[in-house]
């Protein structure tokens, strides 16, 4: 691989994708409704607990460069959990402080799930 290819496929690609998926998501239920709530809610926890992971799966792609891909993780997880949970959550029909606990528990689990994930790279990969 290139120079380039490795900062077109990188972090930031996949949760530009993430976050367009979530825009496909909110236009095809017609959101906010009712009957979706409990799914908005729900990506508090499935966002961390599934897109952190596969965003560190980046490390297995053979001829993938490591010097910087922990930093650049780390930004894009935590500003694109921000933007993707920030927008999944504004699907939700009623705003209250149940979304705003929702979106501080994703948050926190985004932290978590780094934290974990740079350990498990740091020790898988160093």
């Amino acid at each position: 691989m290139n120079k380039l290819s490795n900062f077109l496929i990188g972090p930031e690609l996949l949760w530009i994708i993430f976050y367009i998926i979530v825009l496909l998501v909110i236009r095809m239920t017609n959101s906010p409704i009712k009957s979706m709530d409990s799914f908005w809610v729900n990506t508090a926890f499935i966002i961390p607990l599934v897109l952190i992971p596969l965003t560190f799966m980046i490390y297995f792609i053979p001829g993938h460069i490591h010097k910087w891909m922990l930093l650049r993780i780390w930004i894009v997880g935590i500003i694109g959990g921000h933007y993707v949970l920030n927008r999944s959550l504004q699907a939700h029909s009623e705003q209250g402080p149940g979304v705003g606990t929702a979106y501080i528990m994703g948050i926190g689990l985004v932290f978590i799930m780094l934290v974990a994930g740079t350990i498990f790279a740091l020790i898988k990969f160093r």
